[in-house]
C-alpha cells in the first residue's frame, strides 16, 4: 500500500511539473504565437500605436550584414606568384646573356653587335647599353649580377593590380602567396610597397643604389625588359577567405523591453522603427533555447525543494492522496492566473505584479485546511515558481512570499469563520506595511504611496473574502478536519450524539470522559486537543446498533452469560467496523475514522481470552482470535485517544481509590501499551507519555475527588 501510494505521489508531482514548465513556457516563450503583427511599412502614417508586449532578443540584419561587409572588406585580396612565368623569364635572360657573349666572341663593331642582338633579342637593349657592353672588361660577372636581381624581383612578385578604385583593395594590402623550397609562404604587402611594372625602375634603383652609377643604370637597363607580371589575383581564394570571415562575424543582437513603445499613433514609420516593427513578427515565435533550457532547471529545482519540504518531519503531517492532488491543482492554477494577469495587464514598474495575485488566501486556505506548517512551505513554493513568470522580479516574489506569510499567521488562532473578516483586515494592514517598504527599498515616492497603500488594502480584504467563501467548498471536497469543521462535530446536540445519549447512554458517558482526558492530555504534549476531542466523540459510535453488549450500558443483565466468548469476542470486535462504516456514512473526516479504527489497535480483549482458556480443555486457543483486527495508532491524537479509552474504562473498577493508586494504575495502563507496542507507530516519546499520565492523573483526581483517599501526614498518625 505505501509503495502504491509513493507511486501516485510521483505520478501527481510529475504532472504538476509538466503542467507548471507549460505554464512557464505558453507565458515567456509562447505567449504571442497566434498574435498578428499589423503591417507598419516605412514613409507611412502608423494607424496606431504599437507597444512590445514581452521581451524579444532579435537579429539586427542590417546592422550584421554592414558588420560582415566590414569584416569582407578587411581581408586582403590573395595574389600568387606564377612560377612559369618566373622561370620563363629567367630563361629569356640566359638565353640572352649566352647569345650576346657569343657575339661578343665574334664581332668587335658596336654596331654589328647591336643589329646581331636586335636580330635575335629585339628591343631587349638599345644602341647605348650595347656600347656600354662592349666596353665592358668582365661581361660575364655584370650578367652574374643581372641575373641575380631579376631573380630577386621575379621572385618579390611583380604583381598585375586590376583597377585600384575597386574594392576589391579596400583593406589597404594584398596578401602574396609564392613557393620556396617546396613550401608555401604567405605574406602581406601594402599596397603602397607592392611592386608592379608602375614603380619597377624605383625598386631596381634601389636595389642597385651600392652599384657605380654607370654599371648600375646598365644594370636596371638589362633587367627591366625580362621582369614580367608574374603574380595575379586568385579570385577563388580570396572569395573564400572573405566569405569565411563573413561568416565568423557574430551577429548582431538587438533588444527591445516588454512595454517598449515602438511607434505612437500619428508617428511617420521610419526604416528603423519598420525594422524593429518586423522583427517583433519574426521573433515572438522563436523559441529561446537558453530560456527553455533554464525554465527547465530552475524549476527542476524547485520541484526537488518542494519534495524535501513536503516532508512529514517538516510540515509534520502525512499528506494524502487528495490533499496532494489539490495542492498541485492549486499552485497550477495560481501559476495560471500569473501568467495571465501578466500578459493582460501592465502595472507601474515600482508596483509588484503580485499584488494582483490572491496568495495570501491561498495560504490561508492551505493553513486551515491542511496545516499551517504547510501552509507556510507552500507559499514559498508558489512564490519561487511565480518568480520566472515576472522575469525574476525580486519585489514581486517579496511580496508574493510575505503576504502569504502573513496570510498564514494571521489564521492561527482563528476559532470562528467570522474570524477570516478580522484576518482580512489585519492582512490589508500586513500589506500595506510590506509594499511601503518595498517602496523605499526601490525609491520612495511620496505621490506612490496612496496607490500602495490602497492595491495592499484591497488585496488584503479580497484574500479575506475568498478565503472565507472557498474554505467550506474544499473543506467537504478534501473532508478536512478543519477548526471549523472540527468546532460543528463537537457540538453534542448534533443529532447522531443525541442517538447515542438516548441508545448508549453508558457509551455516550463513556465517550464524553475520554474526551476530557484526551483534550487535557494533548494540550499537555502540543498535539491538536480538539481533534482529539472529537474523535473520542466518535471511537464507539459503533456501539450504538448493539449497545446491550457492552459492559457500561448493562443494568442488571449481561447478555454475553448465554453466549461462547468466541461469539461474545467477534461483537465486541465488531464495533470498530461499525463504527468505520457509520463514520464513512456521516462523512467524517478521515482523521477521525482513523481514531476510531486505530483506538483499539491490536489489543487482546482479555476478559474474553481468558473465560475462553477456562473453558477449553485442549487449551489450544490462539490471542489472535481474541484481539482487535484493527491497526496500531499512527499518529499522537489516535495513541492519546486509546491510552484515554483504556485508562477511563479500567478506571470504573477502581476500589476506594488513593492518589497513589491512581498514579500506579494510570503508570501501569500506558506502560502495558507500550511494552505492547501498541504505541510504536504514533511517535509519542518518553516525555510525552509521561505529561499524559500526568494530565490523566489530575482529571481521574477530579472524577473520585468525593472519594479520594489522600496519604495521612505524619501530625495526624500521630
Amino acid at each position: 500500500m505505501l509503495k502504491i501510494f509513493k507511486q501516485e505521489r510521483s505520478l501527481i508531482l510529475a504532472g504538476c511539473f509538466i503542467i507548471t514548465l507549460g505554464i512557464v513556457l505558453f507565458s515567456t516563450q509562447f505567449g504571442s504565437l497566434f498574435v498578428r503583427i499589423p503591417d507598419f511599412k516605412t514613409g507611412t502614417v502608423a494607424e496606431r500605436d504599437f507597444i512590445v508586449d514581452r521581451d524579444i532578443i532579435y537579429i539586427d540584419e542590417k546592422a550584421t550584414e554592414l558588420k560582415r561587409q566590414a569584416a569582407r572588406s578587411l581581408v586582403p585580396p590573395i595574389f600568387r606568384i606564377n612560377e612559369e612565368i618566373t622561370a620563363r623569364s629567367l630563361a629569356q635572360f640566359d638565353s640572352f646573356s649566352e647569345e650576346f657573349l657569343k657575339i661578343m666572341d665574334h664581332e668587335s663593331s658596336v654596331e654589328k653587335i647591336f643589329l646581331k642582338s636586335q636580330l635575335t633579342f629585339p628591343g631587349v637593349i638599345d644602341k647605348e647599353s650595347t656600347a656600354l657592353l662592349a666596353e665592358h672588361t668582365l661581361l660575364s660577372g655584370l650578367f652574374d649580377q643581372v641575373r641575380e636581381l631579376l631573380l630577386a624581383t621575379l621572385s618579390r612578385g611583380v604583381v598585375n593590380l586590376a583597377d585600384r578604385d575597386n574594392d576589391l583593395y579596400g583593406s589597404g594590402s594584398i596578401e602574396l602567396w609564392r613557393w620556396h623550397e617546396g613550401r608555401l609562404e604567405k605574406e602581406e604587402y601594402p599596397l603602397e610597397e607592392v611592386l608592379t611594372l608602375d614603380n619597377l625602375n624605383d625598386f631596381l634603383a634601389q636595389e642597385t643604389s651600392d652599384f657605380p652609377d654607370q654599371e648600375g643604370s646598365l644594370v636596371r637597363r638589362l633587367v627591366q625588359p625580362f621582369a614580367k607580371e608574374n603574380s595575379f589575383l586568385d579570385a577563388e581564394q580570396t572569395r573564400k577567405h572573405r566569405q569565411k570571415a563573413m561568416d565568423e562575424v557574430e551577429e548582431v543582437a538587438g533588444s527591445l523591453v516588454a512595454g517598449q513603445v515602438l511607434v505612437r499613433r500619428g508617428d511617420i514609420v521610419s526604416e528603423e522603427i519598420a525594422q524593429k516593427i518586423h522583427a517583433v513578427g519574426k521573433y515572438s515565435t522563436t523559441l529561446n533555447l537558453n530560456s527553455i533550457i533554464g525554465s527547465a532547471i530552475y524549476l527542476t529545482l524547485i520541484f526537488a525543494l518542494a519534495v524535501f519540504l513536503l516532508n512529514k518531519r517538516i510540515i509534520k503531517i502525512d499528506l494524502r492522496r487528495s490533499q496532494l492532488i489539490f495542492l498541485g491543482a492549486t499552485g497550477c492554477f495560481y501559476l495560471l492566473l500569473a501568467a495571465l494577469l501578466s500578459r493582460l495587464f501592465q502595472l507601474p514598474e515600482w508596483l509588484p505584479l503580485s499584488i494582483m495575485l490572491p496568495t495570501a488566501a491561498i495560504s490561508i486556505v492551505a493553513a486551515i485546511i491542511i496545516s499551517t506548517n504547510l501552509g507556510i512551505v507552500f507559499t514559498l513554493i508558489i512564490s519561487l515558481l511565480f518568480l520566472p513568470l515576472v522575469k525574476m522580479d525580486i519585489s514581486s516574489f517579496l511580496f508574493s512570499l510575505l503576504t502569504g506569510l502573513a496570510g498564514a499567521a494571521v489564521v492561527l488562532k482563528t476559532e470562528k469563520r467570522i474570524d477570516l473578516v478580522w484576518a482580512g483586515a489585519f492582512l490589508a494592514l500586513a500589506n500595506s506595511l510590506i509594499l511601503i517598504t518595498l517602496m523605499f527599498l526601490k525609491g520612495y515616492m511620496p505621490e506612490r504611496l496612496f496607490f500602495a497603500v490602497g492595491s495592499g488594502i484591497l488585496n488584503g480584504f479580497f484574500s479575506g473574502i475568498l478565503s472565507l467563501g472557498f474554505i467550506p467548498i474544499f473543506e467537504h471536497a478534501l473532508n478536512a478536519p478543519t477548526r471549523f469543521r472540527l468546532m460543528e462535530l463537537s457540538d453534542l446536540n448534533a443529532p447522531h450524539l443525541k442517538k447515542m445519549l438516548s441508545q448508549a447512554p453508558g457509551t455516550y458517558s463513556h465517550s464524553i470522559s475520554v474526551a476530557n482526558l484526551a483534550e487535557s492530555a494533548c494540550n499537555s504534549i502540543k498535539a491538536n486537543a480538539l481533534l482529539a476531542r472529537v474523535g473520542a466523540y466518535y471511537h464507539d459510535i459503533g456501539k450504538m446498533d448493539q449497545a446491550e453488549y457492552f459492559v457500561e450500558n448493562q443494568r442488571s443483565y449481561n447478555k454475553h452469560d448465554e453466549l461462547k466468548p468466541s461469539l461474545s469476542v467477534a461483537v465486541i470486535k465488531s464495533h470498530v467496523k461499525i463504527g468505520i462504516e457509520k463514520a464513512k456514512e456521516l462523512n467524517l473526516p478521515n482523521e477521525i475514522i482513523d481514531i476510531i479504527a486505530q483506538h483499539h489497535g491490536k489489543g487482546v480483549i482479555k476478559y474474553f481470552y481468558n473465560l475462553a482458556l477456562e473453558k477449553s480443555s485442549t487449551r489450544k486457543v490462539s490471542s489472535d482470535d481474541y484481539s482487535y483486527p484493527g491497526t496500531r495508532p499512527k499518529s499522537r491524537e489516535a495513541a492519546v485517544v486509546m491510552l484515554a479509552d483504556s485508562v477511563e474504562a479500567a478506571s470504573r473498577l477502581l476500589k476506594k481509590p488513593t492518589m497513589v493508586k491512581l498514579e500506579k494504575f494510570v503508570g501501569d495502563l500506558i506502560m502495558e501499551k507500550l511494552n505492547n507496542n501498541e504505541l510504536s507507530e504514533s511517535e509519542l516519546t518518553l516525555t510525552d507519555l509521561e505529561n499524559i499520565k500526568r494530565s490523566f492523573i489530575q482529571i481521574l483526581a477530579g472524577y473520585f475527588h468525593s472519594r479520594l483517599e489522600y496519604p495521612k501526614t505524619k501530625e495526624e498518625l500521630r
